[in-house]
């Protein structure tokens, strides 16, 4: 048998696509202003655990990937051009990924300059045609 066989890779469903894209732009809103509140860290800790995974990855392998991910893009990236990567499958529920947005950005009481501008650009530019077609 030959062990340098890689198993096929898995075909992820749009659902599993957006749960990664979903956990990934919680992980940027909760990171983009610096400081990690509890209350952020318990709003994504719900998202995370409300998850059904059915990645490659095992969840929590994914996350710690994602972590290192999403702090390079913030230290060193364009969050913008973070967030629109996302865009494709973000939009499969973009009512979701807006409100669990909104959610994470607002549930410490405090709305960062950042938090604000990603929150803006996710519904006009990001999400702004499938939010219009889910109203």
């Amino acid at each position: 048998m030959n062990s340098d066989k890689k198993r096929p890779a898995l075909v992820l469903s749009d659902n599993e696509n957006f749960n990664e894209a979903l956990l990934k732009l919680c992980m940027l809103l909760y990171r983009i202003d610096g400081k990690i509140t509890l209350s952020e860290q318990d709003y994504y800790d719900s998202v995370y655990r409300h998850i059904h995974w059915q990645g490659e990855d095992d969840l929590e392998e994914f996350q710690r990937q994602s972590i290192h991910q999403v702090r390079d893009v913030v230290e060193n990236g364009d969050p913008k051009e973070f967030v629109m990567s996302l865009k494709d499958d973000l939009s499969f529920n973009a009512k979701k990924a807006y409100a669990v947005a909104q959610g994470i950005c607002h549930i410490d009481g405090e709305l960062a300059e950042q938090e604000q501008e990603i929150l803006e650009y996710l519904k006009n530019r990001v999400l702004a045609k499938s939010l219009d077609k889910a109203i």
